[in-house]
């Protein structure tokens, strides 16, 4: 049960069960920041600028995240429920870490190596909207 100090003529409990899961959302959010999602370590700065800047940044981490997550929102339903879920940001950037194309000299010759994409791989430059 939600409880509110609002009367129900400025609010309807569907307005405030929207709220409150908005307010979760904002809650997981700072969780993210703070912790393996973006592994954002407290930072003491003695400048106001500095202060700023460093929030400023974390919050583009944020939105950042939170688009990846948005667009990869088919990779991620995908994999099942709950604890099923094979597929995190973390994964899917160990993933594509694994995409190479380099070149090797050997003596005179050089040779173009290029790895076989995964069976995600060619899926999330799409869902991303980005070319490999």
């Amino acid at each position: 049960m939600i409880r509110a100090d609002v009367t129900k003529e400025l609010i309807t409990a569907t307005e405030l069960v929207l709220t409150d899961k908005s307010l979760s959302l904002v809650e997981q959010a700072f969780r993210d920041l703070k912790t393996v999602s973006l592994e954002t370590q407290p930072t003491y700065h003695k400048t106001d600028d500095r202060i700023h800047s460093h929030l400023f940044i974390c919050m583009m981490a944020y939105h950042l995240q939170w688009h990846l997550t948005q667009r990869l929102r088919p990779l991620f339903e995908s994999d099942g429920q709950g604890k099923n879920w094979q597929s995190t940001i973390q994964n899917v950037l160990e993933t594509l870490q694994g995409i190479r194309q380099e070149q090797a000299k050997f003596n005179a010759m050089v040779v173009e190596i290029t790895t076989q994409p995964g069976p995600d791989q060619p899926r999330i430059p799409d869902l991303l909207k980005t070319t490999p």
